[in-house]
Order: C-alpha cells, then structure tokens, then sequence
C-alpha cells in the first residue's frame, strides 16, 4: 500500500473518465448511493462479522476558504484513491461514495482497523502538499477569536471516521445518517474515530 499504488489508481480514472458511462460516480469512480444501499442489505444481517464505518475528509471548507476551490477535486480524488487501494488489498471489502466528502467502507471487522489506519496514513502524507509551512507547523488552517478569551482553532484536513461493528437493530437508512450526524458532531471537536453504540442513536 502505498502514493505510488493510488496515483496509479488516479491516473486510470482520469482515462475511463473520458467515458462517464462507465462509473457511477465520475469525479471518484466509486460505486455511489445506490450501490452502498444493496451493499448495505447484504452486509448489515452478518454484523459483527462485517464492520461499516462512514468516513468523511473534516476540514475541507476551511482548507478551501482560505485556498482557494482550484484543488478541490484532487482532494476528493485522492481521498477516494487511498481508501479504494488500500480496501483493494483486504477480501470483501467495499468502498463507495456517499456526498463530495464522506464515503463508506464496508469489510470485514478484523480488516476495518487496518484499511482505517492505512488509509489516514497516506491521505495525511499527501495532503501535506496542499498546505504552507506555517499552517503545518500550528496544525491549523484558520484560527480567530471569538470574544474577549476564546481563540477558536480549525485543524488540517483529516478523515473522520464512524464505524458500526454490533448490531444496533435499526435500517440502513437511519443507521446511515445517525453516523453522518456523529461525523457533524466530531468536527466541532478531536476525535478522528469514533465506534457507535445505541446511546449515540437519536
């Protein structure tokens, strides 16, 4: 696993990209939506054995406030690269496309940490290309005050990541956006992952 392995896998996107009938999804060349859903009904009876987990790129509007949309989409390219190679290298493993910045990865629960860990690796070592030297130094894209004491802080870009590893007797469609709301909640804070349970569920 390695940049080499997902620039190889950019490079081949962007040349059956010149046909979008081919991918469901043409800015990452992941399954989308539909795809996850009939993943999800497959996977989702033998939970515990199979692990999901929702993974979004945090940070990304700050990134783009302050630097402009013109790598916008690499971002989202590589992110998706990292994640389908590194998933490529574990047997029945899934990854697929749910908005511009959050996917899903579906594998079985004994590789989730692995594809996770591998996965953050390589996208933080190749986002930081995108940033100046003085934002990698503080760790911050943008910092302000807000009232006479509080100096609020927003963070380099970074996966977040939920995952679901127990059955939590819900359906997809609502154990999917209880874990994009956790994926909202985190980013106000530090936490990179989170593994939901029913006291999280609204």
């Amino acid at each position: 696993m390695s940049i080499s392995e997902a620039k190889k896998y950019i490079q081949e996107l962007h040349v059956k990209q010149d046909n979008p009938y081919l991918w469901p999804d043409y800015l990452t060349g992941l399954p989308d939506k539909a795809a996850i859903i009939s993943k999800l009904d497959e996977v989702l009876p033998e939970i515990g054995k199979y692990s999901v987990a929702y993974i979004r790129i945090s940070n990304v509007e700050s990134y783009l406030m302050k630097y402009g949309h013109n790598r916008h989409a690499e971002i989202i390219q590589w992110a998706a690269a990292v994640l389908k190679t590194t998933a490529d290298k574990f047997k029945k493993s899934f990854v697929g496309v749910m908005s511009s910045h959050d996917f899903i990865v579906i594998s079985m629960l004994k590789d989730m940490a692995s594809i996770i860990k591998e996965a953050e690796r390589l996208f933080n070592k190749k986002t930081v290309a995108y940033y100046k030297k003085e934002d990698l130094s503080n760790k911050t894209t943008r910092s302000f005050s807000k009232g006479k004491s509080a100096k609020i802080r927003i963070g380099l870009m970074r996966f977040m990541t939920v995952i679901v590893d127990r059955e939590l007797n819900m359906n997809k469609g609502v154990l999917v956006k209880n874990m994009a709301k956790i994926c909202d909640d985190m980013e106000r804070g530090d936490k990179n992952i989170v593994v939901l349970d029913k006291s999280m569920i609204e």
